[in-house]
């Protein structure tokens, strides 16, 4: 006779534990001895060994800020941070607010923030990299759908999805997550339609202006950033297929928020890389401006 699902379920409610070198959250009973998203290749195990803590260590050594960028846009951080240092970014909307990724430490004032703002609808991640304490946002509020791409549930164990979907998913009226792949298998963007703006995970990455944070000056596009490792032609058209599609003005990735990138720039680095051999090097924005004129 099957146990039930009984014996299984305080697995659901081990203690949480932070990965210092990459941000990322595992639930065991006690602290790991390492990390599988650091072990993947795309990125790169500590040279000094792991170290994992957990949450009440994590809160009080990485508080959380906030700020609101544009109104009703919401950005998250944690200074100082761990690991590699995402953000993550909450949507308000007339139907509910959206969650998407996040820092790799929601500490109690920052979720005390978002019950002010109304709480939350949908929480959504673009991959493990960026997925930051969604666990933290789950249990903080319970009936919040956890929309995640199921091809990359093997990095989803300290969560419990429960709104899995395919290609692409309006979580809330003007809100879709699109699968991009690429990155990761699930990768996956969100779009706002009524904003214009693309949350792009790490389809895209910026180099910003050193007088000015919101003004990007290059754009790359890769499979493992720190192994500089490229994506194939197909993940490319694929991308190119996605962004094609939608109408957005501005494109922020979990570590950076500038406003002069939008469609038209994004599509132009894909068709310089689709033209030739596809590269993980940034891309100055001032050499886009002849494909952006063709």
């Amino acid at each position: 006779m099957s146990p039930g699902l009984d014996p299984f379920l305080p697995a659901l409610t081990l203690p949480p534990w932070l990965c210092l070198n990459c941000g990322f959250w595992q639930r065991r009973s006690a602290p790991p001895p390492d990390c599988p998203l650091c072990l993947d290749a795309r990125h790169v195990p500590p040279p000094t060994g792991f170290e994992l803590i957990g949450a009440e260590q994590a809160e009080q050594r990485f508080p959380t800020r906030w700020a609101e960028l544009e109104p009703g846009v919401w950005r998250f951080w944690n200074q100082p941070a761990p690991g590699i240092g995402p953000s993550g970014y909450v949507l308000q909307t007339t139907a509910g607010n959206v969650a998407f990724d996040g820092p790799a430490v929601w500490d109690a004032r920052a979720l005390d923030q978002l019950r002010s703002l109304g709480g939350l609808a949908v929480i959504a991640g673009s991959h493990p990299h960026a997925y930051g304490a969604i666990h933290a946002l789950q249990d903080a509020f319970p009936s919040a759908e956890l929309a995640l791409h199921p091809a990359d549930l093997r990095w989803s164990a300290a969560v419990r999805v429960t709104w899995p979907w395919d290609e692409e998913l309006e979580v809330l009226p003007g809100i879709t997550l699109w699968l991009t792949g690429g990155h990761f298998a699930g990768h996956t963007v969100l779009h706002d339609s009524e904003r214009a703006l693309l949350l792009c995970g790490d389809a895209l990455k910026f180099e910003l202006d050193s007088h000015d944070p919101r003004r990007a000056l290059a754009v790359s596009a890769h499979k493992a950033f720190v192994r500089g490792i490229p994506l194939t032609r197909g993940e490319l058209r694929r991308y190119r297929a996605v962004f094609a599609q939608l109408d957005f003005s501005r494109t922020w990735s979990p570590f950076e928020y500038p406003s002069n990138v939008g469609r038209d720039e994004a599509l132009a680095l894909i068709d310089r890389f689709l033209a030739g051999r596809p590269s993980a090097d940034p891309v100055d924005l001032a050499d886009l401006v002849p494909e952006l004129q063709r």
